[in-house]
């Protein structure tokens, strides 16, 4: 075996040897191990290809990192991390290239006609210490109780069990026979456990959506417990994306678990004592560590008190880390106390470790140090993995140690605000592996209390609750680092590890006043890659406040979205009922806190409410007529339906905009034809004028049939739609597939309406913005307007009085969407707009599939491919306000649905993995805008319109055209507030 492989009497190789191939290289691999374990095992850091051209190695080691990433047997996107080696596969570092020749594999079987059905009193998510404790309590007092757990095998990151191709050759250590003992009891009180079970989203309390044996599967419980554990917080410097970089947990899985070194000679940095541990198992294997880094400063006589805080509450504890420091001193392994990283160097992998001693303030002093290393284990410390409970409702607050995260609320038995819903163990906040086991043992009793069941008496595990506690504050004052400061970090630091967004590109949005998480998000896309924030945004926040002084509040953070981690889009979708149009809905006010200070009194010649893509537009014509504007919105700029929006430019009519389907016969959506080719060339205007690259492409729309029927109607829609000027032609099964040929072979025809295209909202919104902001307009976020009054007098204007102070305006134009008629309300004008929360889906990046706007003739569906590879997915599937979250929410029906629908269209979807699925906000009114003044009511003007993104600019020029000339180039009747009087 290769001389990574570690080597210990108390350890041996079980498993068969099995070869595969790694980009056309033989790899030797033991049955039972993962590829990752295996190709550590013959010396290859290199996995996954970043589309800058970089390469990337293991990090997390535990699925949740997506840097791993590899193609096996055609199956593109699985985390070598987790997937077992098979004997003779093909593995590759790159993604199929999705032609015929090389096609994106389904990543899993044809799903069923339906989601498996799967019901027990308790679910329990997560078989760590927290989540098998919370089974086994629950279990041993009658409950039915069912555990789901990610990984091979149960244990979590604690207990680590030897993988299947490893055996122990002598009795386990403790830590292995702990994790043994406990698992054996689980399953003997009769708990149903299932591994390599993805539990993918929490819809309620009572139904979970999960990937088992590789099916969609429904979990309906009476009580959950969420205990997924935690991961390794970032640790930003300079190379910390190198292939041969890793976190310490990634270290210790392919130690503990494989028996294999992470490579031949090793620095291991941090803080806390698994960086010690780490070294021990490292060098008691017979691997080269040559040195270990803690950021705390060394324990001295001051420490005293704490120490014999840490002995009472766990003596064994506090011996074992001495036996550690005993361990690496007969070794000759350094440990340097009060050092870090500063920064990483290599070429193809990791190649020289830089560090230097740290002062009081945390900043690098004395004399630098450098490691000739091909490997870097880094952990200084965890954090929580709250995405389930999130997406509950579970209340969060932030919590303060390292860099700060969000930590779900919850009693101490871990209740939290959700009814019937428990988190425990580090996935609620952190506290270690006891403090889990006992919370955890608490969490499965009161579980147990609320079906009926009467426990065991919890006394002991309340009793080694608060000794575990009382040493893990001990433990964690003497392992305080210094302060940590980004601030000296280099501009091109890599922050966002996915989408390769550094720190110099979030540092200049924060300076142009986008400085909340959403914003930097939109403007930068941080957050938005596969691991799905866990890797950069808590960074992002602590840079935010380190830059404004503004700390972050818990629901400031990235909103929780489906699925808690990718899952494989062809096994989610399945045929629903067409549900027959946009399901109306009085939307509350869904603004988070931003700035709430209040300002001196404002005052403007134009007063714009609302701050999307169409307040932007208004700013952006407004001020280029010279005209003095003000935009206020009562949240942050383009968060709500705007910022949601998935970014097609829309000609054609859509198709429950024709036929019968249509509102009020599909007159006003007719009507509204000739404002579309319009308004595309408004954006190219503008795109030119920002001097950016806001993705606009104009490669022509396709609305796919699959029956006669749907040919008919599309025959019918495009004679229609050439009445108004329209470009639109028919399109056979064999035309339809020398255009599109990645498009589903059963297709019969398609319309192809050449204007339609594609666009960034992401980005256009915030230029135009700024254009306007460069010509003076103003704009003022967290500005809720409450009330307006018409002053006495004519062409006095408007007092509007706010949540940041009152404003006097001479005229106003509402421009807030879904929530216009709440302000003509205020004018006691009736506004005939409600929203409509959708939802969007957004796969991983894939090859080019399609170039076109795809829609389809009877089903809801509207898909396109964004530059950066993905495939946005929409089409109109209902989505609905959640209460406690406070936010528009996918649906698991419509999620289904959607999936289903695309993949008819384009196949190549089963081969993607979901990575995103959110709720925006359609503008729901009869098919047409409302533009212009409102009679009897001078100087107040809406600007509302449904299909808003593409008709933005034409909507605001045409408006601006009535305030500052008095008139149009274009007949205003059909889109006037009059035609509803």
């Amino acid at each position: 075996m290769s001389a990574t492989r570690l080597h210990h009497p108390s350890i041996r190789a079980s498993g068969q040897p099995i070869r595969f191939w790694y980009d056309g290289q033989p790899v030797d691999s033991l049955q039972g191990e993962t590829i990752a374990a295996a190709l550590s095992a013959a010396g290859i850091a290199q996995m996954r290809h970043t589309r800058g051209g970089e390469r990337r190695g293991l990090y997390c080691g535990m699925g949740a990192c997506f840097d791993c990433l590899v193609t096996v047997d055609g199956r593109a996107s699985q985390r070598a991390c987790l997937t077992k080696a098979i004997d003779g596969a093909q593995v590759r570092s790159a993604m199929p290239s999705g032609t015929a020749e090389d096609p994106l594999m389904p990543l899993v079987p044809p799903p069923h006609e339906a989601p498996e059905q799967l019901d027990t009193e308790l679910l329990v998510v997560g078989a760590g210490p927290a989540g098998l404790s919370a089974a086994l309590a629950a279990a041993q007092a009658g409950v039915r109780v069912t555990v789901l757990d990610e990984r091979p095998q149960s244990g979590g990151q604690f207990f680590k069990p030897l993988a299947p191709s490893q055996a122990a050759a002598l009795a386990p250590d403790a830590q292995f026979a702990q994790g043994q003992a406990l698992e054996r009891a689980v399953r003997a009180a009769g708990v149903q456990l299932i591994q390599q079970a993805q539990v993918w989203a929490a819809f309620s309390a009572h139904e979970v959506g999960a990937l088992i044996d590789e099916r969609a599967t429904t979990v309906r419980c009476r009580q959950l417990v969420i205990a997924p554990g935690a991961y390794e917080r970032p640790t930003p410097f300079p190379g910390w994306t190198l292939p041969g970089v890793m976190t310490t947990g990634a270290g210790q899985t392919l130690a503990r678990a494989y028996r294999v070194a992470p490579g031949q000679r090793i620095v291991i940095a941090g803080n806390g004592p698994l960086n010690l541990q780490l070294a021990v198992e490292l060098i008691s294997g017979g691997a080269k560590v040559l040195a270990v880094l803690e950021s705390a400063p060394r324990p001295s006589i001051r420490h005293a008190r704490v120490l014999a805080r840490a002995a009472r509450n766990a003596p064994d504890l506090l011996v074992q880390g001495w036996r550690y420091l005993r361990q690496l001193r007969a070794h000759g392994v350094p440990v340097l106390w009060g050092q870090a990283v500063t920064h990483a160097e290599g070429d193809a992998r990791l190649e020289r470790v830089h560090t230097a001693a740290l002062d009081a303030s945390g900043q690098p002093c004395g004399k630098p140090r450098s490691f000739d290393a091909d490997t870097l284990c880094v952990g200084y410390g965890f954090v929580p993995s709250t995405e389930l409970a999130r997406m509950l409702g579970c209340e969060h607050r932030v919590a303060q140690r390292h860099m700060g995260h969000p930590a779900t609320l919850t009693r101490e038995d871990g209740a939290t605000n959700i009814d019937n819903v428990f988190v425990v163990g580090d996935g609620a906040d952190l506290g270690g592996s006891r403090v889990a086991l006992a919370r955890g043992t608490l969490a499965g009793a009161a579980a147990a209390r609320a079906l009926g069941k009467t426990p065991a008496d919890t006394t002991d595990a309340q009793r080694q609750l608060k000794r575990a506690a009382d040493f893990q504050q001990a433990l964690w004052s003497i392992y305080a680092p210094p302060p940590l400061r980004l601030a000296d970090l280099p501009d091109d630091t890599l922050l966002c590890r996915c989408e390769e967004v550094r720190f110099g590109d979030v540092r200049a949005q924060i300076r142009a006043g986008r400085d909340t998480l959403a914003a930097i998000k939109r403007n930068t896309r941080l957050g938005m890659g596969r691991c799905q924030g866990r890797y950069c945004a808590i960074t992002a926040a602590r840079l935010v406040e380190e830059m404004t002084g503004r700390a972050p509040q818990a629901e400031q953070y990235f909103a929780p979205r489906p699925p808690a981690k990718p899952v494989p889009a062809g096994a989610l979708g399945f045929e629903k009922p067409e549900w027959g149009g946009h399901k109306p809905a009085i939307t509350p006010n869904l603004a988070r806190p931003v700035d709430a200070a209040a300002l001196p009194a404002m005052q403007a010649d134009v007063l714009v409410i609302g701050g999307g893509v169409l307040g932007a537009c208004m700013a952006y014509y407004l001020s280029l007529a010279g005209q003095d504007v003000l935009v206020v919105d009562r949240d942050d700029l383009n968060l709500q339906a705007s910022g949601a929006n998935a970014g097609s430019l829309h000609v054609q009519l859509l198709s429950f905009d024709f036929g019968a389907k249509a509102q009020e016969g599909g007159g006003p959506a007719a009507a509204t034809l000739p404002l579309g080719p319009l308004s595309v060339r408004l954006w190219q205007e503008i795109e030119r004028d920002s001097g950016e690259d806001l993705e606009i492409k104009v490669t022509g729309g396709l609305m796919v049939a699959d029956t006669e029927a749907g040919l008919r109607f599309l025959e019918a829609k495009v004679a229609l739609e050439r009445s108004h000027g329209i470009e639109a032609h028919m399109l056979d099964g064999a035309e339809l597939r020398r255009l599109s040929p990645a498009l589903s072979p059963s297709l019969l025809g398609a319309e192809l309406c050449p204007m339609e295209g594609k666009i960034n909202p992401l980005r256009a919104t915030y230029a135009v913005a700024a254009q306007a902001q460069r010509r003076g307009a103003r704009f003022v976020r967290g500005c809720n307007v409450t009330a307006i009054e018409r002053l006495p007098g004519e062409g006095a204007g408007f007092m509007v009085q706010s949540s940041r102070g009152p404003i006097r305006a001479g005229r106003v134009v509402n421009a807030s969407g879904a929530w216009s008629s709440t302000v003509g309300d205020m004018l006691g004008v009736r506004i005939p707009v409600k929203g409509a929360p959708l939802q969007m889906i957004v796969t991983e990046p894939a090859p080019p599939l399609v170039n076109h706007l795809i829609a389809h003739a009877d089903r809801h569906l509207s898909l396109k491919q964004a530059a950066t590879g993905g495939l946005i997915i929409g089409g109109g599937w209902t989505a609905a306000f959640h209460e406690g979250m406070r936010l528009n929410r996918a649906q698991r029906d419509s999620i289904e649905g959607n999936l289903w629908v695309a993949r008819q269209v384009l196949p190549a979807v089963s081969g993607l993995h979901m990575i995103r699925c959110w709720a925006g906000m359609n503008v729901n009114i009869d098919g047409a805008p409302i533009l212009g003044d409102v009679p009897g009511i001078p100087g107040f003007y809406n600007a509302v319109t449904s299909n808003g993104y593409t008709l933005a600019p034409i909507s605001a020029r045409l408006v601006t055209d009535l305030i500052v000339h008095g008139r149009t180039d274009i007949d205003l009747t059909p889109f006037r507030i009059d035609r509803f009087l």
